[in-house]
């Protein structure tokens, strides 16, 4: 799997908060006919309060922000029972007209709330976009209700961008998996972001964010999941191709838990091993032994003077050197505990000219099967 700097807005969760309050605005700019207008507003009947604003600003690939969060930010003050407007709240706080994503900090309680909207001939297209504290960032997460099925202008069709905002002093890698409409799994992606990294939000179809999408489909209703080694705060844009309206989709918390895979199946496999003049010869052939399956061997002696001796493949003998009487069956058996080649072989040196070439191996391999190589002859 590629690693991608996925397109969303994200930032990394600290272990500790470091504020009593603080509300993060996702993803915020003044930029072409886009802008971004928030409002803070204390709820104390009696106390005016100090709020102190971060930008960390968003790229493909994202930036490490961490030195921007430790800077002082910009400071304002919220009196008691009043909302503070911030329109264009990018360039009124930081004098930028970058995209990026807004940490707000306070010692005392506030809350925050963001709209995100364009500008046109005929009025403002927007979607609200909410102030989130750290502890509503997920480890695990699902955005659901995400459509790609056309481009702009496009009557009846709709793409999606997607984007994450997260709080650590730490890199965050992060698994996403994409889901056709019909439930199937049509796309992985990888991604590690920097501290306090943030990108620009991008339409979830672009190869940017996953090693690939399965040819043929159907994107007209489709989510991801994501697992993430640090919470992260995940979101989606739905954007009518015909109308240009947006729409806010956010992600919201999967508990799910893939099933544990169950330990193979054991088995107990018995073979007839003949020792006789040039051969060593296994019935039925030693196929498919796997990991953790008990072998039985019953060797018997059909001529000569012979003895059968087996190692593992880290040369410990897992069957000892016997020397069946007469016609006699001689049972030893072992538990198979490793994958290799298990080497088998006469230990009878003086039985003969072809006492050199009584000897072969059986193979269990990784995935699980085994194929006796035959006798060595």
């Amino acid at each position: 799997m590629r690693r991608f700097r996925l397109s969303v807005v994200l930032l990394l969760l600290v272990a500790t908060p470091l504020f009593a309050a603080d509300r993060w605005v996702l993803i915020s700019g003044t930029t072409g006919p886009f802008h971004t207008d928030a409002r803070v507003f204390n709820p104390s009947f009696d106390k005016d309060i100090q709020v102190t604003a971060k930008f960390a600003v968003a790229g493909n690939p994202p930036v490490d922000n961490a030195a921007r969060i430790a800077a002082a930010g910009a400071v304002f003050t919220v009196p008691k029972r009043s909302m503070h407007i911030l329109n264009d709240v990018t360039t009124a706080l930081f004098a930028t007209n970058s995209l990026g994503a807004i940490v707000f900090t306070s010692d005392d309680p506030f809350e925050v709330t963001s709209r995100i909207y364009a500008q046109t001939a005929n009025g403002t297209l927007g979607q609200f976009g909410p102030g989130l504290n750290v502890g509503q960032a997920r480890p695990k997460g699902a955005i659901l209700q995400m459509k790609a099925n056309g481009g702009a202008g496009q009557v009846g069709t709709f793409r999606t961008n997607i984007g994450v905002v997260n709080p650590v002093n730490a890199d965050t890698t992060v698994q996403w998996r994409l889901y056709d409409r019909n439930n199937a799994l049509v796309g992985t992606g990888e991604m590690t972001m920097p501290p306090y990294g943030v990108t620009t939000p991008i339409n979830m179809a672009d190869r940017f964010f996953w090693d690939d999408i399965q040819a043929g489909s159907d994107l007209s209703d489709a989510w991801v999941s994501y697992s993430a080694s640090n919470p992260i705060f995940a979101y989606a844009s739905v954007l009518d191709n015909g109308t240009t309206d947006q729409t806010f989709v956010p992600a919201v918390e999967d508990v799910g838990v893939p099933p544990t895979q169950p330990p193979p199946q054991s088995t107990t496999r018995t073979f007839d091993v003949t020792l006789q003049d040039f051969s060593i010869t296994f019935s039925p052939a030693p196929d498919d032994i796997k990991v953790g399956d008990t072998v039985i061997l019953r060797i018997r002696r059909l001529e000569g003077t012979h003895g059968f001796q087996m190692t593992s493949p880290s040369f410990t003998t897992v069957v000892p050197d016997t020397r069946p009487s007469g016609n006699n069956v001689s049972e030893r058996s072992f538990k198979v505990t490793a994958a290799g080649t298990y080497s088998y072989f006469c230990t009878v040196s003086t039985c003969g000219a072809g006492h050199t070439i009584m000897s072969g191996s059986l193979t269990v391999g990784e995935g699980g099967n085994g194929n006796g190589s035959g006798p060595g002859y």
